[in-house]
């Protein structure tokens, strides 16, 4: 069995959503049977989307020592538990001794297994900036729907509230603004967004759910 270092805080609601799902999704009869992890929660780390927009602090520092850490405390590996963070990754697996590994291009290889060819990428304006989803999803041929600059001002609203704990303010703009534009699948490609998102309609795909599910098989765990 592995061990997996989360590198969190980015922000902390949404960490402990990906953790508890790492729980909930993990076939167990005991403690035993879950996998381990060591969780570095850092909540020093500069904001990703404010880095790669506006010329703020880099992260990569903070992401190094968190990985350097995790590797100290015993990780065989250790992944981001923040979309946009991974923009950075590159630079980070440069300075690290153990993987650090890219879980969008995980996930969009498993999504395009099951049968996902094309949805929605709603993220921060970091992210789409980024291009790591659209590049992940140009190889294996998965066609991703950019949102306008009014729908990503709204997504970054809803962001910024989950990380703010203004979660009625964000659940507000979700389906008043967010929801009706979007249409089939739609990845939560944010943390936070899948702690308020929901949808009778869409085809809403929890990327912290598909990263629980990756890092339980990583670590030798059995997914429910």
């Amino acid at each position: 069995m592995k061990i997996a270092g989360i590198v969190g805080g980015m922000g902390s609601l949404s960490t402990v959503d990906f953790l508890q799902k790492v729980v909930e999704h993990t076939k167990a009869e005991r403690d035993q049977d879950h996998i381990r992890m060591i969780v570095d929660f850092n909540t020093a780390v500069p904001d990703r989307t404010t880095a790669l927009l506006y010329g703020g602090e880099d992260p990569t520092p903070y992401l190094v020592e968190s990985v350097k850490r995790l590797e100290l405390a015993g990780a065989d590996f250790a992944v981001f538990i923040c979309n946009t963070a991974h923009a950075f990754l590159q630079k980070v697996q440069e300075q690290s001794n153990i993987p650090v590994l890219s879980l969008p291009e995980l996930a969009i290889e498993k999504l395009k297994k099951g049968g996902i060819n094309e949805a929605w990428l709603t993220g921060t304006k970091g992210l789409i900036k980024s291009g790591v989803y659209q590049k992940a999803a140009q190889r294996v041929g998965m066609i991703l729907h950019i949102p306008n600059p009014q729908l990503q001002d709204y997504l970054m609203q809803i962001i910024y509230s989950v990380k703010a704990g203004e979660i009625s303010k964000a659940q507000r703009i979700w389906y008043e603004d967010v929801e009706p534009a979007l249409g089939g699948n739609v990845l939560l490609a944010c943390t936070e967004l899948p702690v308020i998102s929901k949808s009778q309609r869409l085809n809403l795909i929890d990327l912290n759910t598909v990263w629980a599910e990756i890092v339980i098989e990583l670590c030798g765990g059995t997914v429910k």
